[in-house]
């Protein structure tokens, strides 16, 4: 079993100060045998996992190729969403295997939800210090 390890909040708008920070983690995706190192919002509120068209395509990602819709909310209802399987590693973590919702709208960045990262990681959020934990689920 891995230990937990704590991540600071991230100065998304720098500007209004604490209200700004934002719980973001440094992940790794792999597809297609691209690979993207980034910053992903890690959002309890979110239902599913989402990625941004461009990422998609950047992984080597096929928009014809996957077959099926995902309904979103929110902002990004309007657009047109895809199943898509990445290959996702939060270090120091093992990869596991997240579901996304590759969506075309333009706003969209990548957040972790419900489905698949909750379910593949516990996270416990620390607000006043500007701080969350995450570490792999319990077999």
């Amino acid at each position: 079993m891995s230990s937990p390890v704590i991540f600071p909040y991230v100065p998304v708008v720098p500007s209004i100060g604490s209200a700004g920070l934002m719980p973001m983690v440094p992940i790794e995706l792999e597809l297609n045998s691209n690979a993207i190192r980034t910053l992903a919002l890690v959002d309890s509120g979110s239902t599913v996992n989402v990625i941004p068209y461009q990422m998609g395509l950047h992984l080597g990602g096929d928009w014809n190729q996957y077959p099926g819709t995902i309904p979103l909310g929110g902002m990004l209802s309007n657009y047109p969403a895809k199943p898509l399987m990445i290959k996702s590693a939060v270090q120091p973590f093992a990869p596991v295997l997240l579901a996304f919702a590759w969506s075309q709208a333009p706003t969209a960045r990548l957040i972790l939800g419900q489905t698949n990262f909750f379910m593949e990681f516990d996270v416990c959020f620390f607000r006043s210090q500007s701080a969350f934990q995450v570490q792999p689920r319990k077999p």
